[in-house]
């Protein structure tokens, strides 16, 4: 299998790879002046994260192109693709259009294997019983994929609400296959019961591609009920544990964070669940603290990352 080059967190003015399939930068920050440049409406931080770029590598020179309503870029392994379209009035139609969308890029490029998806789209939790936007969302979307067997296929994948309208979709598909990666301590996404919705969320926990585990946005759900709701820092603790356990889970470990993501309704409480994340999952992983919406109002946080599997030198005779 053709290993996955891994994101990277830069600073502004830090060398660049040779290569890259997308640059992504958040808040106010300008996207890098490149053609990979792409910017996400999720303020950072502090005040040093705003400088902050996501750097995708490629393994080679790309081939940058639209199709089917994206951007895309690829190096002939891997696909970097991003919505075009910014409506999200009807976000169960937009929902529906990027995913159909979507499927028809990844079969016509030749790149069928989707491995990770970003969702990002305003007033997430606006909306009362199956009329919130969330579940409207997970309605097209849905709809867009539903197909026998579709649901031992789907990406890792996070979804979080901006302030700023539109919805910006975008992800990584190969022309490999990942594993899906589930988590015991949750109920499946994809199997969720009816009171979260007409149509149940369409992703994995975690996909793992070679050495490489892209983690889900995992957030305080154990089986499928949010555990200590609106409480922060227990609800950390619980998603964390569901951390650790699907990390422990997940075969061709020990994994160790390489880059991390957290998204906090409230930026102002960052010290305390920054304090607990590194005494949990250690310091050596660049983290990204961006202001977001969770998909279920009592949730106050959620992480997502990618892993990578631990090198085991051998022991000397």
């Amino acid at each position: 299998m053709t290993v996955l080059s891994l994101p990277r967190m830069l600073r502004a003015g830090q060398a660049m790879p040779d290569h890259v399939l997308a640059c992504l930068s958040f808040g106010n920050a300008a996207a890098p002046q490149l053609a990979a440049g792409y910017a996400l409406p999720l303020p950072p931080w502090a005040s040093d994260a705003a400088s902050t770029i996501e750097v995708w590598p490629a393994s080679g020179p790309v081939h940058r192109y639209e199709s089917h309503g994206y951007a895309c870029a690829d190096d002939g392994q891997h696909l970097f693709f991003w919505r075009i379209d910014a409506s999200s009035a009807d976000i169960e139609r937009a929902a529906h259009d990027a995913y159909r969308d979507l499927r028809a890029l990844c079969a016509d490029s030749g790149y069928p294997q989707l491995l990770r998806i970003w969702n990002y789209f305003d007033g997430v939790t606006d909306g009362d019983g199956d009329d919130e936007r969330y579940r409207r969302f997970c309605v097209g979307r849905h709809r867009a994929l539903a197909e026998p067997g579709f649901e031992r296929r789907l990406p890792a994948a996070t979804l979080i609400g901006t302030r700023k309208p539109g919805l910006q979709l975008y992800g990584v598909a190969s022309r490999n296959a990942g594993i899906q990666v589930e988590n015991p301590r949750q109920t499946s996404a994809f199997r969720y019961p009816r009171e979260y919705g007409p149509s149940s969320p369409s992703f994995s926990r975690a996909t793992r591609y070679g050495d490489a585990l892209l983690l889900s946005g995992t957030a305080a759900i154990v089986g499928h009920q949010t555990q200590h709701p609106h409480q922060l820092m227990p609800q950390v603790d619980a998603m964390l544990d569901n951390v650790r356990t699907l990390l422990s889970h997940a075969e061709g470990g020990p994994w160790h964070a390489q880059s991390l993501k957290l998204y906090l309704r409230d930026p102002a409480e960052a010290p305390q669940v920054v304090a607990a994340v590194r005494d949990v999952l250690g310091n050596a992983a660049p983290l990204l603290v961006l202001q977001g919406e969770v998909c279920r109002r009592d949730l106050c946080v959620e992480i997502e990352g990618v892993f990578e599997r631990a090198v085991t030198l051998p022991v000397s005779a």
